[in-house]
């Protein structure tokens, strides 16, 4: 009979239950085993109330336990992993169905001077009903355990979990529970009281600091992690000893499920670059910057971009009148299209098709809308393509920007947002060098405006974003990807880095400071060498650098320089409220000279690229000659 039955049971094609039939199963077995006790207490003599009929009572009773069969949701957990938290919330449920019945019963023979039922068979009723419901839930859990068991069972690779809390205890639960590929072995807390402690069972050991240590002695080869759980220090410490030594490290904040205590263990998800870049999570919470951007019209111009698409999802969430989508590359608008009808179906988005060098097309667009706030995101923003394309950084980054400014202001805009680059800084390429003119060109116009019809003009400026478009990220993840080689162009290069999400949020909220005219620089944290950026990736592939996958040095690319700079070196800065925003105090130009200039760079036809260069350095002096040039 055995065999037979673990012939026919095979636990990993028997999908879950869905709610509604636990439901039922629930309700079966409360109207059973409460009908089986009237019946019995009724062969014993027991005596009830008559006034109502007996059909009255057990619909009364029945109908309040299931209301709080609903409200606690007891019907929500899968019978094979239940724990104690499903048993704690049936047990919540049959003890608020019975304080319910009690105070009906006292209000009626209050108002009434008569009593609905007897109490005590209530309560005893009660306690069966939770011991049927408890119990049929350890026989399922036991049936699947003892038919799990009896399969032939995964090799199961040793995991430890670090640090001992809510989180971590929940996602333990799941390996007690289920059959995965990894067995649990202990948990590592640096609370010494801690130590030869159980948790669930489990082993915690805390009798040493270095943890690294333990793992190496114990042969671990998974690690999961709480985000923040040891200082900053210690976690890149630990994160870079796991890497060097092949143990993969999981953040359980990535793990989707805690509460069904399923698909927790198939879902850990490793530690990706951008967790590892030890940068704190920025949220807006502000109620000034939320309510900026309700029942606006906002246009954000190469919207469709990295950038550009993260700020108009930020945006949506801010209850804005209508979001204007500008882009020029049709297939990336399609798909932010796509994108926001399904993630936002309540909120208006227009998308247009439109390159922002086309002087008539944005001034229809903009007569058309009439935006109250522009994120100015579209730029042409690769050095080495920039280098070869100068003329497009011109008409694009510097002319596409005055296309967009002018039609801003005619609009009586309130607010325009220019999005620049820490390439702008003391620039060595004709990218960096398009980008400060731009600077330069919007926040002079700024001063050049009346204060009657004056748009609040703000400039924001940050280094590299982790996974946009062309980011170093998403090449060393193709090289890896192919087996490699990664290529750098020099060891000694370094970078500031930031991740979408991030740079994004500080724009909005940069975007509503001030009174106009500032130029905002964000806090970058340390540069990071691209070298080592290349070895942890390759490490988080699961590869050992320059055995598994080399590191080849190619040299600087024309207008490359070694390391950015988020601000000039004449500059000073000033702090605002936000303590990753900062004000840079560049010198303000004469928009009459801008304007000069700008008529001279737009009537000459430039042989080559030297010719643009000597024509920038008349506003950009500080433009250093990289020896390509």
């Amino acid at each position: 009979m055995q065999k037979l039955l673990k012939k026919y049971i095979n636990l990993k094609r028997l999908s879950f239950l869905p709610s509604w039939s636990i439901l039922f199963i629930d309700i079966f077995i409360t109207t059973s085993v409460a009908l089986f006790t009237f019946v019995t207490f009724r062969m014993i003599g027991v005596d009830f109330y008559d006034t109502y009929p007996a059909s009255i009572r057990f619909s009364i009773f029945l109908g309040v336990v299931f209301f709080y069969f609903f409200l606690f949701k007891t019907y929500t957990g899968i019978i094979r992993y239940s724990s104690l938290k499903d048993a704690t919330r049936l047990s919540k449920a049959i003890a608020s169905a019975f304080i319910t019945v009690v105070v009906i019963d006292t209000l009626h023979f209050i108002t009434q001077d008569k009593h609905i039922f007897v109490l005590m068979t209530v309560f005893f009723y009660s306690i069966v009903i939770l011991f049927a419901l408890i119990s049929f839930r350890i026989f399922i859990k036991t049936l699947f355990k003892y038919f799990a068991g009896n399969e032939e069972q995964p090799k199961s690779e040793n995991l430890v979990i670090i640090g001992v809390n809510s989180t971590t205890i929940a996602l333990a639960e799941a390996f007690v529970n289920d059959n995965t590929q990894y067995k649990l072995q202990f948990f590592i807390d640096k609370n010494k009281f801690l130590n030869d402690k159980k948790v669930l069972g489990i082993p915690v050991v805390a009798k040493t600091n270095s943890i690294i240590a333990i793992l190496r002695y114990n042969k671990i080869k998974h690690v999961v992690l709480i985000k923040n759980f040891l200082p900053e220090k210690e976690e890149l410490e630990l994160l870079e000893d796991c890497l060097r030594y092949k143990i993969n490290v999981y953040n359980p904040k990535l793990v989707s499920g805690f509460d069904t205590n399923v698909s927790t263990v198939k879902s850990l998800k490793k530690y990706t670059i951008n967790e590892l870049m030890f940068r704190d999570t920025i949220s807006i919470e502000n109620p000034s910057v939320i309510s900026a951007f309700a029942a606006k019209t906002i246009l954000v111009t190469g919207g469709a971009g990295s950038i550009g698409s993260e700020i108009v999802n930020q945006l949506a969430k801010f209850n804005p009148t209508r979001i204007v989508v500008l882009d020029q590359a049709e297939t990336p608008l399609n798909s932010i299209q796509l994108t926001m009808s399904a993630a936002f179906p309540n909120v208006p988005c227009h998308y247009e098709l439109v390159d922002v060098t086309n002087k008539g097309e944005v001034t229809q667009l903009f007569k058309k809308y009439q935006p109250n706030i522009v994120f100015h995101a579209a730029a042409y923003k690769h050095v080495p393509v920039l280098e070869d394309n100068f003329m497009q950084a011109v008409k694009v980054n510097i002319f596409g920007t005055k296309n967009i400014l002018d039609a801003a202001i005619e609009a009586n805009t309130q607010r325009f947002v220019f999005i620049s680059t820490d390439k702008a800084v003391n620039p060595t390429n004709v990218m960096g060098a398009s980008k400060r003119i731009a600077e330069i060109m919007v926040q002079s116009r700024f001063h050049t405006q009346k204060d009657a019809t004056k748009m609040q003009i703000i400039t924001t400026r940050f280094g590299n974003v982790l996974g946009s478009n062309g980011s170093v990220v998403n090449l060393f993840e193709e090289q890896i990807k192919k087996g490699g080689p990664i290529t750098v162009t020099h060891p000694e290069i370094n970078r500031f880095f930031m991740t979408i999400p991030e740079a994004c949020k500080l724009v909005l909220e940069a975007g509503t400071m001030g009174a106009g005219g500032e130029i905002y620089i964000f806090d970058m944290g340390k540069p990071i060498f691209i070298k080592d950026l290349a070895e942890k990736m390759i490490r988080l592939s699961g590869k050992e650098p320059y055995d598994d996958i080399d590191i080849v040095y190619t040299g600087l690319r024309p207008g490359e320089k070694l390391y950015e700079e988020v601000l000039a070196d004449s500059s000073k800065t000033l702090p605002t409220y936000h303590p990753k925003i900062l004000i840079a105090q560049d010198p303000v130009f004469c928009y009459e000279k801008v304007e000069e200039f700008l008529f001279k760079l737009n009537n000459n036809t430039f042989e080559n690229k030297a010719e643009l260069i000597e024509a920038f350095i008349e506003l950009v002096p500080e433009f250093i000659l990289t020896p390509q040039e």
